[in-house]
């Protein structure tokens, strides 16, 4: 029995997710296309937000209106399911150098950045377990996401509303019409692929340059480690509760899979030691593959010559971050209510 929707979307992640969320806040009718998958990027990604960017010590890309508005959403979706899910909690850069140290007072006094500073007492923060005595930057409007979290509640409410479909999407069955995409039995004006590094395999996508990068996270437990912030120092320890911890990140552009190493595991816990000195226990230790791009920027928009097919990518570490906003404002559009942003264009690379 054939079925006529207004939107098809290939891929769960948080990307889909937040796409489905705003077409669906907006009434239109949605089916997804995803095999669950539990060490999907989505699933792996610690889900920290973090205003401040880089060694070059930057604002964020449009952190301004980014962060306000994906704490709203978050904040939205938590009411919806009566669930918390998002974490606001600063985030302490534990700096050595002098040079360093002077780099961040320099930026916590400028105008544009200030505001991202706390002015909260961080002398005597952690220094029974602090490494090294570093100097302390407190940073606000951070926090954290609980990702797989929200993918999973809007993964049941989807099953419950037979809006998903648990199975690898085949390319072999979607055919394209003058104003509509056919798939198997589903008839929709428009098909959005939101795969993550996964497009690089997609014959529709596979043009594009995408820089996936694998990355590898552990989860450790200790009873004598208690946090009230995000650390950060070359790498960072994210309390998760129940003395559990999540510590991360690599980076590899080699081995494009989901499969956890010795060699990062090893790799990890050396910077920890040099952050730390606790006793813990590794209880888990999860690997992923982003979906970055190397000017940072998503991919958004439509292709070249398959007017119907959209993509909604290329959020990279900052999807957190990224993603309720321009989930948003690429609904806005399909809805015909907007134009896209030339940043974010996927025609750019067209």
């Amino acid at each position: 029995m054939k079925k006529k929707i207004d939107f098809l979307l290939v891929g769960q992640g948080l990307a889909g997710s937040m796409l489905y969320w705003w077409l669906t806040q907006n009434g239109k009718n949605v089916l997804v296309v995803d095999r669950y998958h539990p060490f999907s990027s989505s699933r792996v990604a610690p889900g920290i937000i973090h205003p401040i960017t880089g060694r070059r010590i930057v604002k964020t890309w449009m952190a301004d209106t980014l962060i306000p508005f994906a704490e709203q959403t978050y904040r939205d979706i938590e009411k919806h399911f009566n669930e918390t899910l998002f974490h606001k909690m600063n985030i302490l850069e534990l700096v050595h150098s002098v040079k360093e140290q002077n780099d961040w007072m320099m930026k916590s006094s400028s105008p544009e950045m200030k505001n991202y500073f706390s002015d909260e007492n961080t002398n005597t923060l952690y220094n029974d377990v602090l490494q090294g005595e570093p100097k302390k930057i407190s940073i606000s409007q951070s926090g954290w996401l609980n990702i797989p979290g929200l993918i999973g509640f809007l993964r049941k409410e989807m099953e419950s509303t037979e809006s998903i479909w648990n199975e690898d999407f085949e390319h072999d069955s979607l055919a394209f019409h003058d104003d509509e995409v056919v798939y198997k039995n589903i008839t929709a004006s428009r098909i959005i692929f939101c795969e993550g590094y996964q497009a690089i395999h997609n014959p529709l996508w596979k043009h594009l340059p995408f820089l996936p990068a694998k990355g590898e996270v552990l989860t450790i437990r200790s009873e004598e480690l208690s946090l009230d912030h995000i650390l950060i120092k070359s790498m960072f320890i994210l309390p998760c509760g129940n003395h559990l911890f999540k510590i991360g990140a690599t980076y590899s552009w080699d081995e494009l899979n989901e499969t956890p190493t010795e060699k990062a595991k090893e790799h990890l816990l050396n910077l920890l030691h040099d952050v730390v000195d606790v006793s813990y226990e590794v209880v888990d230790h999860q690997a992923g593959v982003r979906p970055t791009v190397k000017n940072r920027r998503p991919f958004i928009g439509f292709h070249h010559e398959h007017k119907q097919a959209g993509i909604f990518n290329g959020l990279g570490t900052k999807g957190v971050l990224l993603a309720p906003y321009f989930a948003n404002h690429f609904a806005e559009h399909l809805l015909g209510k907007t134009e896209l942003m030339k940043e974010v264009n996927v025609a750019r690379i067209n």
